[in-house]
């Protein structure tokens, strides 16, 4: 029984109630995209496809890759966004080595954005010719962000930006 209790106290707070791993998710129009999660010294973590929930330690600040051919990549930052509220409980009840173990295994950290969300945009076309778009956004019955890209025809009259 007293070693129960040893674990107990010795393990920190923020450890207890949300662990040393936090679930980020990113998602990317059109889907089915390449999502790679590495630590910011260049360790891969995770890859799939979006959409995507990914588990990555709270420890660390990571940098998102999201990728699909014909389409410019797009990068994004993980940090460590605020101190997790339970990290605090350990004033009452983890003392110092509570405050060392959540400190140690990273779980006094929130980590930031919670969700990763990209449209990606055309990278190349054909020939390399150019090509303007504007893009339409708007919210679907379900709630999800839907992209509409519309080519804009040069008529001639107005001086278009570089062309």
């Amino acid at each position: 029984m007293g070693f129960v209790l040893l674990g107990i106290v010795a393990a920190g707070c923020a450890t207890i109630m949300k662990g040393t791993d936090q679930e980020i998710r990113v998602n990317s129009t059109p889907v089915g995209a390449k999502v790679t999660i590495k630590t910011m010294g260049g360790v891969q973590v995770y890859e799939g496809l979006t959409p995507v929930k990914a588990k990555i330690p709270r420890k660390n600040e990571y940098t998102v890759t999201v990728a699909l051919e014909g389409y410019k990549e797009v990068t994004s930052n993980i940090t460590h966004e605020s101190i997790e509220g339970w990290f605090w409980g350990n004033l009452i009840c983890g003392g110092v080595i509570g405050i060392v173990v959540d400190v140690v295994n990273g779980a006094m950290h929130h980590l930031g954005p919670e969700e990763i969300s990209v449209v990606l945009v055309t990278a190349y076309r054909e020939g390399n010719e150019r090509v303007l778009y504007a893009v339409f956004q708007a919210l679907d019955s379900q709630g999800q962000l839907r992209s509409l890209a519309v080519p804009l025809v040069e008529d001639g009259s107005a001086n278009v930006a570089g062309r």
